[in-house]
């Protein structure tokens, strides 16, 4: 494996269960790169990023992610290699009822912060970086979808994670929220040498934010060129 690569998926068959979903899946992700994931709904995607986080079992073939190799991943190795991954999802899930603050800081809590003062200079700084300044002690609730989204990538950012994987992050959002997001993640990746992996439906993101593109289609993961 070569070092470069936040992501090295080598000859992996990708399963759902008993079902083969993917097969000889090849596929590197560098430092500060950003790759889309096309394809149908059941073609794969979500399997294959199931995989990654280890949601998903590793059956065959090879990978590391940001330095854990899958295939030999312990169950106690599962919590350390997902600080490494920040998680944005379309259907996420939020206290709708507490603060844009209180959401950030029970993360924190969860993943073993301890001093007070730094947690909240963290949530006071990542809410800069998405641009939410003063939301703090905004209700999720009285935000739109496009800063209900930005609160979920401000979650994921946290633990400064060289990763981000995405699943359809603009699916419940108009062209313009959705067009922030992009800008968003494109900055992220300029500015902090984020690595960012995004799985999406939508192909006017992809001609507008132009990246390398991977499809799942009929079993096979393939780079479209």
């Amino acid at each position: 494996m070569q070092p470069e690569s936040v992501i090295h998926i080598e000859n992996a068959d990708i399963w759902q269960g008993d079902h083969l979903v993917l097969k000889n899946v090849n596929f590197r992700l560098a430092p500060a790169e950003t790759c889309y994931i096309i394809g149908k709904s059941g073609s794969g995607k979500s399997s294959l990023l199931k995989t990654i986080y280890a949601s998903l079992p590793l059956k065959s073939g090879k990978g590391t992610v940001a330095g854990f190799n899958l295939h030999d991943l312990k169950n106690d190795d599962i919590p350390l290699l997902r600080r490494k991954l920040g998680m944005v999802f379309q259907d996420f899930i939020i206290f709708e009822d507490w603060t844009v603050g209180r959401n950030l800081w029970y993360i924190l809590e969860a993943t073993g912060w301890k001093d007070r003062a730094k947690m909240t200079a963290r949530v006071l700084q990542v809410l800069d970086m998405v641009g939410l300044n003063g939301y703090e002690k905004k209700a999720i609730n009285a935000l739109s979808g496009g800063q209900q989204q930005k609160v979920i990538i401000a979650r994921a950012l946290l633990n400064n994670p060289p990763i981000i994987i995405a699943d359809e992050p603009t699916g419940n959002l108009d062209p313009g929220a959705s067009d922030e997001i992009l800008y968003l993640l494109s900055g992220l990746a300029r500015e902090h040498g984020t690595s960012i992996l995004i799985a999406t439906h939508d192909y006017r993101l992809i001609q507008k934010f132009p990246e390398r593109i991977f499809k799942c289609e009929d079993g096979r993961f393939m780079e479209m060129n």
